[in-house]
């Protein structure tokens, strides 16, 4: 009878210290998911950077050129994931950055052209995230207007230099990350590298005889040499990134804050910038968020810059803003889904880009197709590039190593269509190969269907960008 009620006595005990455990446990992570669904969040931003050029994408893409040495960013892909397939909607630094910001295409935003401005009302993550009780700030490089629209706090400087320990004025982000502890914050870094002048970086890390060049440049001494330059610059990057890191690290911060680092558009090396080549609208991707995000994945989902802000939004608050053209992702970053979108678009207003001439350029990506629409076709494709001597020496250079890539960048036909699987760097045109010719059916009413909802007239759009100018140096007729 003791011993009854000895075990009776203990599997009482055993359940009261299980209940409380239990209800502990239970408070616990109830206290935890509360600061999860406020979490700080950083942003770095580069400049004119191929999504090629980091080292985490040489090892997880075999046909890339594995030049670039980013052990910096390389950890922040360790401890989160890379996406393989994300793109912005134009291959331009304003641009795409007023469509990240805002999660809504160009043409409906209002800025579709270099240096232009989106419609007035429009909002951006400042406002969203200021509404959900963050501070917003914004370090770097701008070239967003109106003011109105994205009311960031100053949160670092804007001018790049040669010297200095970051190209965006670190010491003020430091006091911005320090500051109002118990106040999460949403910071976008906005580095000004690898944006040309390449003047910042060793370049001794980049033996001209030793890099890989893409397939779709020429391999020449003048092209090396830029080249090496160039990822000299984006090792500063990196090493940005890196003081960044250890800040957030000093801060005890690191599992309570969503760390993203992106490219924005390709580089300002033929067939990057200003072009609507995977080259020009692919973007490195990748976000940490510890205990959240699984460490070390890899996802091919496709996704664009639009996503961006409602992604953060849903993480945050469970809820997405209304009349945004970009859908949450957060499915795929919490290990629930694998697939994101079917297509992704791309647009690119040349008239008043420095040296630019009228020459719109749509187009359509699926997972295995890419369809592009060079809608005045008859026109002059120009740039800074197309203008630049370098670029014209190369250009009749070129003949004598029976090369066309320059060629087939100044002069191009209405339609180009490219398997992505088999010809990922877009050198084969199969737009005439008769096989293709109900999948160019498809593709075009996608794209056709995607510019009517944008509003988006091509020729005639393009036409009237100068009126959406933002920046009082503008290059407009």
């Amino acid at each position: 009878m003791k011993n009854a009620f000895k075990t009776l006595l203990n599997t009482v005990l055993l359940c009261t210290f299980v209940s409380v455990t239990q209800q502990g446990l239970a408070e616990s992570l109830a206290t935890s998911d509360a600061v999860k669904t406020t979490p700080n969040i950083v942003l770095v931003l580069a400049d004119d950077m191929s999504w090629f050029d980091i080292g985490a994408y040489h090892q997880a893409i075999d046909y890339v050129p594995k030049n670039a040495i980013t052990p910096n960013i390389d950890k922040i892909a360790e401890e989160g994931m890379m996406f393989t397939r994300s793109f912005t909607a134009t291959a331009m630094c304003a641009v795409t950055r007023q469509q990240l910001y805002t999660g809504i295409y160009p043409v409906r935003n209002g800025a579709y052209g270099n240096h232009t401005r989106v419609y007035d009302g429009v909002k951006s993550a400042a406002h969203y995230f200021r509404d959900m009780g963050y501070r917003v700030g914004l370090a770097g490089k701008g070239h967003i207007f109106p003011k109105a629209s994205f009311p960031f706090e100053k949160a670092g400087g804007e001018n790049k230099t040669a010297k200095g320990e970051s190209s965006f004025g670190i010491d003020v982000t430091r006091r911005f990350m320090a500051r109002d502890k118990d106040q999460p914050f949403f910071l976008i870094v906005a580095s000004a590298n690898p944006h040309g002048p390449w003047n910042r970086g060793d370049t001794k890390q980049y033996p001209k005889n030793k890099l890989e060049v893409p397939v779709f440049l020429n391999d020449t001494p003048g092209l090396r040499h830029r080249l090496s330059q160039y990822l000299a610059e984006v090792s500063d990057l990196d090493r940005e990134v890196g003081l960044l890191e250890a800040e957030v690290e000093k801060l005890g911060i690191k599992n309570d804050t969503i760390f993203i680092f992106t490219s924005e558009q390709g580089s300002s090396l033929p067939f990057g910038k200003w072009t609507n080549y995977d080259s020009g609208l692919q973007t490195a991707f990748i976000i940490r968020w510890p205990n959240n995000i699984e460490a070390g994945t890899t996802s091919a989902a496709m996704i664009e810059y639009v996503d961006v802000v409602p992604t953060l939004t849903d993480l945050v608050k469970g809820t997405v803003p209304e009349n945004l053209d970009g859908s949450s992702f957060k499915p795929v970053l919490l290990g629930q889904a694998t697939e994101h979108k079917d297509y992704v678009y791309g647009i690119q207003t040349s008239l008043n880009v420095h040296e630019g001439a009228p020459y719109p350029i749509r187009s359509v990506r699926g997972k295995q197709y890419k369809l592009i629409h060079n809608i005045y076709a008859e026109g002059k494709f120009s740039n800074v590039i197309t203008e630049n001597d370098w670029f014209k020496d190369e250009l009749k250079a070129e003949k004598k190593i029976n090369k066309s890539n320059y060629a087939r960048y100044v002069t191009r036909p209405e339609f180009e269509l490219y398997d992505i699987i088999k010809d990922p760097f877009e050198q084969v045109n199969i737009i005439d190969q008769p096989q293709y010719q109900d999948k160019i059916t498809a593709l075009k009413s996608h794209l056709s269907n995607w510019m009517a909802q944008q509003g988006d007239l091509g020729l005639e759009t393009e036409m009237v960008v100068c009126e959406r100018k933002g920046f009082s140096h503008r290059r407009c007729p």
